[in-house]
């Protein structure tokens, strides 16, 4: 808990406001600035995505509710550029006055986040003591953990790779590993859209830029839709899941299985550069883009040990990142927007290839109810004599 709140306090904080100042003294002659806002805002967000996500791991009942949560909050965040854009280009607020007053905001977390520590001297007659009463109470509970733990540690790096020890049982679990590639391919369409919308949108208007920027806008404001389709994506997930594996599996199986249609509809959609698909694209989009992320990190939150999900947060955003980049290579197949439909297709092709997950889900769907009822048929048989 106190590395979670280090994380808070001094990296979010600092690189944010660090980041804003930057964008604020950009003038002619810094352009070096926009490097360093840029660099810092990207810490910034990275470590706000791995400690929203690993704090889920404090709710035992809940993760997949609040890993959805969080995956919509940080998916519809995007919309502020947007929003920002609009009031620069209308001229309502420059962008060093926008700059200042989101640095404010990054300095009034700063100051707030120093309150919620556990310090050793009361502030301001807070109810907050210092940690070390309930670190005593957990000591004996945990000491059979903490020597498994330490016994690991001496391991070399090999050993435990060989020996699936630690963390390492679950990087290389074929369930996590499936995940992660299911997130990374059913991540692409959604990215790749965003890279090509304004030329796709501009080719079926036939040039009419006041509406392509509308539809963008549209297109950009619609990821608002996420603070709300993540959560009720999660809750599916959770409904019941504490209840027995058998439900749990169900509803994981059942969400991704819906994601991965999504996908594919969106996929097919934006081969035709037609008026009458923008906005089925914008609409499918929008959704499979908020089901992917939040049922895929619910899946890492949900199946694996609360201690290991910051660690398997950080590799699966990490390989999102690295296969993301294949979008980079697929972009000179839009350039002639008539004869886009070869780059979709080699994305819905990786879709599709991804229904290997869906297959492994629901075979242990099978598995797990095949038991169930050979259970339920022995207590009927034993009942009877």
């Amino acid at each position: 808990m106190h590395l979670l709140l280090i994380l808070e306090c001094i990296n979010i904080r600092i690189f944010h406001v660090i980041g804003w100042v930057a964008l604020a003294l950009v003038a002619s002659g810094r352009d070096a600035l926009l490097y360093v806002h840029t660099a810092f805002s990207s810490l910034a967000g990275i470590v706000v995505l791995l400690t929203a996500y690993t704090s889920s791991g404090y709710f035992t009942k809940s993760r997949a509710l609040v890993s959805a949560l969080f995956a919509g909050a940080c998916t519809s965040a995007t919309m502020w550029y947007s929003i920002f854009q609009v009031l620069i280009d209308a001229g309502k607020i420059s962008l060093q006055q926008l700059s200042y007053i989101w640095l404010s905001f990054g300095v009034l977390m700063l100051i707030s986040s120093f309150l919620y520590l556990d310090w050793r001297f009361p502030i301001l007659n807070l109810p907050y003591h210092f940690g070390g009463k309930s670190e005593e109470k957990n000591e004996s509970s945990s000491s059979v953990a903490s020597k498994s733990i330490s016994e690991i540690d001496r391991m070399k790096w090999y050993t435990r790779i060989l020996k699936r020890k630690g963390v390492w049982q679950y990087l290389i679990s074929p369930l996590y590993i499936l995940v992660v590639l299911f997130l990374s391919i059913l991540l692409l369409p959604g990215i790749f859209l965003s890279v090509t919308w304004y030329p796709w949108v501009y080719y079926i208007t036939k040039k009419d830029t006041l509406l392509t920027n509308q539809y963008t806008f549209a297109f950009n404001l619609s990821t608002i839709s996420a603070i709300i389709i993540c959560p009720l994506h999660g809750f599916l997930l959770g409904f019941n899941a504490d209840k027995s594996k058998k439900n749990k599996l169900f509803n994981i199986s059942l969400m991704q299985t819906i994601s991965w249609l999504l996908n594919i509809v969106t996929c097919v959609v934006c081969m035709f550069p037609q008026t009458s698909m923008i906005i089925p694209a914008l609409v499918m989009n929008c959704i499979g883009r908020a089901t992917i992320v939040g049922g895929s990190q619910a899946v890492v939150a949900t199946f694996f040990p609360s201690e290991y999900i910051g660690t398997l947060t950080g590799v699966m955003w990490t390989v999102v990142g690295v296969i993301a980049t294949i979008q980079y290579g697929l972009v000179q197949l839009t350039d002639d927007v008539a004869r886009s439909w070869r780059a979709w297709l080699v994305v819905l092709s990786l879709v599709i290839l991804m229904s290997c997950h869906l297959i492994q889900l629901w075979w242990k769907y099978v598995k797990e109810l095949r038991k169930k009822s050979a259970a339920a048929t022995e207590d009927n048989i034993a009942t009877r004599f």
